[in-house]
């Protein structure tokens, strides 16, 4: 067995001296998983620590794996394996991702690793509030350095994955990306379902950059590698209504949504709500939403949709005008000011939680705080080249700062050419109206243009109502035909809209 593999290790040198680098790796891959505490560690170190650092950070990852994998096998095997062990450690700290924190987690003697890993991931669970992040961060490394003592991939692989839904959370997109090449490293050994979920973190990405063409391409390539009940198959609606959300090409997927969210907990609907007002079927939406708008509040906080389905009900609460919920929204979504709304790294990422508070302070009439938290948001939005975020968000300003100014027209320009170039059809849109690019504008009638006028300083459905002696629902329907006749989808483009008059 042991000649074998000696023989191995020679090919895989004469692999890498002809400059088959990758190939050289898979070979060295191959021995140490071959290995046993009976081998002769020499031979393991050798073949840790036969391919030097490559510049390809995939192939580097693939070698810092190795690396520490075959560590592992070195210092269970006592005082013989220490003398080797020592070059393997020069290995695993030439080969680590500097981009990537990997702080030494001693794995004590024989633990039962099994057990000790069922429990991080029963407090994982428990700890999903994105206010817990740094305990949830240091039980994912626990799990990695759990993983590599004992030689569990899977159990490596988890840590890597809830470290990235920490970092995803937190907009740290360089640290996730470091922990993104350590799972892919894994993914390629642990088979379908591993690799299916690295694609969705790519898709989830691509969202970050507007990448919308590619967002849906890695959620179905994601689907059809992970099977019928995987998380890809799970998952693919979800993405692919999220890039359709950018693009203004939701009604073809509605039918789909609705027959998902029937097999979802009751707040899912919030998911109906948007994709409802995002088909421009407004008051549709407000029909969902009054069933909704009562149950949000008891969405527990250590679900993982906790955040998401907060943010839909604020964003579909900004658009319909609902001034008392709008509150209760506000004052929830507050403490996570500068998270991102996004349940797991492999799962859609809808943009930052600021330019949530910015539309509902908007909403409130509180435009000091709106501009202060939309202008906290765009300089993170740039800092993580989240692109859509930064067009919204400066759409936003612009309506938050009036479009006669000189810096709401600066605003709304750079929003515009940004959306064009993402392919952002509403927002184009919509900027285009406040602009004065469009076509001309349809009359409204004198009611009409009164409702329009206080919805443009930021009054409420139930404030103008009070203003007029109307019922709420009356101006409900005034909203809705003011947008129908304008072909605007929100309260926000109708502001901007109203300044451009």
């Amino acid at each position: 067995m042991e000649d074998d593999l000696h023989e191995k290790l020679n090919r895989a040198r004469e692999q890498y001296a002809a400059g088959a680098v990758a190939e050289a790796v898979r070979s060295c891959v191959a021995i140490v998983e071959s290995c046993t505490r009976s081998t002769d560690p020499s031979l393991v170190a050798a073949a840790a620590t036969l391919v030097r650092r490559p510049l390809d950070p995939l192939l580097r990852a693939r070698v810092h794996g190795l690396a520490s994998e075959a560590l592992a096998l070195l210092k269970s095997v006592g005082p013989a394996g220490q003398e080797q062990a020592a070059r393997v450690v020069a290995q695993v700290e030439a080969t680590r991702d500097v981009f990537r924190a990997q702080d030494p987690i001693d794995v004590e003697a024989g633990i039962d690793a099994e057990l000790e890993f069922v429990e991080i991931q029963a407090r994982v669970a428990a700890l999903q509030d994105p206010l817990r992040a740094a305990d949830r961060l240091a039980l994912a490394r626990r799990a990695v350095a759990l993983g590599l003592a004992v030689g569990d991939r899977e159990m490596q692989a988890w840590g890597h994955l809830w470290s990235m839904d920490v970092h995803a959370a937190n907009g740290q997109r360089v640290e996730l990306l470091g922990e993104l090449a350590a799972l892919t490293t894994l993914a390629e050994r642990l088979g379908p379902a591993w690799q299916s979920r690295v694609l969705l973190v790519r898709a989830s990405q691509a969202l970050v950059d507007g990448r919308f063409d590619d967002v849906v391409r890695l959620a179905e390539d994601a689907a059809r590698i992970g099977g019928e009940h995987s998380d890809a198959a799970f998952l693919r609606l979800p993405f692919t209504f999220e890039a359709a959300r950018h693009q203004g090409t939701v009604k073809p997927l509605l039918e789909a949504v609705r027959e998902q969210v029937e097999q979802l907990p009751f707040v899912a609907r919030t998911w109906l709500c948007v994709a409802l007002e995002s088909a421009g079927l407004r008051a549709e939406a407000a029909d969902e939403w009054r069933a909704l708008a009562a149950h949000i509040a008891a969405v527990p906080v250590e679900a993982p949709e906790f955040l998401m389905t907060i943010a839909d009900a604020a964003e579909v609460c900004a658009s319909l005008g609902d001034e008392d919920n709008a509150a209760t929204l506000y004052a929830a979504l507050l403490p996570y000011e500068h998270h991102h709304v996004i349940a797991h790294a492999h799962a859609p990422y809808q943009g930052p939680v600021g330019l949530i508070l910015g539309r509902l302070a908007r909403v409130l009439g509180d435009l000091t705080a709106a501009d202060e938290h939309l202008r906290s948001t765009l300089a993170t939005a740039e800092e993580i080249h989240a692109l859509p975020a930064k067009a919204y968000v400066l759409a936003e300003l612009a309506a938050v700062e009036a479009i006669r100014s000189r810096a709401g027209r600066a605003h709304a320009h750079c929003a515009l050419e940004l959306a064009r170039r993402l392919d952002m059809a509403p927002l184009v849109d919509q900027l285009d109206a406040l602009l004065g690019t469009g076509e001309q504008d349809p009359v409204l009638t004198p009611r009409e243009a009164e409702v329009a006028a206080l919805v443009a300083r930021g009054m409420s459905n139930a404030a103008i109502a009070r203003q007029f002696t109307l019922s709420e629902r009356t101006v409900e329907n005034h909203v809705s035909r003011i947008l129908a006749k304008l072909d605007l989808t929100s309260r926000t483009a109708l502001a901007l809209w109203y300044e451009r008059r």
